[in-house]
């Protein structure tokens, strides 16, 4: 009898394991969540990132700072809250990209297309910056300041 009680237990804690972990998948209707889009974050200081294909990436509260973005491929990224301090944008396409309250400041922004981002409340932005982008009236920038149309 004592071998009976002791394979009742045993069958008995398997069953509570097992419901224990239906429950820990519950609603089993619910279908999984995965992450899309790429995440980039943490500190990437001096990071060569050129021709890399950023497109959509969450890059938000990092530090960017003398990374090189040149002919990187930004479009619709989320960069807010982070650090490009002298970072190199040349030639990036930046179109629909995020720089909400993201430090540029000394960033190079010659012959990037910013069409449709927003840097309205970018820090440390110039006009110097802007004449050398260019973008279209949907670009957020500071209030005076503007940006050529891209061709």
């Amino acid at each position: 009898m004592t071998q009976f009680r002791l394979a009742a237990f045993a069958v008995a804690a398997l069953v509570v394991v097992g419901a224990g972990q239906a429950f820990a998948l519950w609603p089993f209707t619910a279908p999984p969540r995965l992450a899309t889009t790429p995440a980039y974050g943490g500190v990437c200081e001096e990071c060569n990132l050129a021709g890399r294909d950023l497109s959509g990436a969450r890059m938000t509260n990092s530090v960017f700072n003398r990374s090189d973005f040149s002919n990187a491929k930004m479009a619709s990224a989320n960069a807010s809250g982070s650090a490009f301090a002298e970072a190199n944008f040349t030639g990036a396409d930046l179109r629909g990209t995020r720089f909400a309250q993201a430090d540029v400041t000394s960033a190079n922004f010659s012959g990037a297309n910013i069409a449709g981002a927003d840097l309205e409340t970018a820090e440390g932005l110039t006009q110097r910056q802007l004449n050398g982008a260019c973008g279209d009236y949907t670009t957020r920038v500071p209030r005076g300041m503007r940006v050529r149309e891209c061709e």
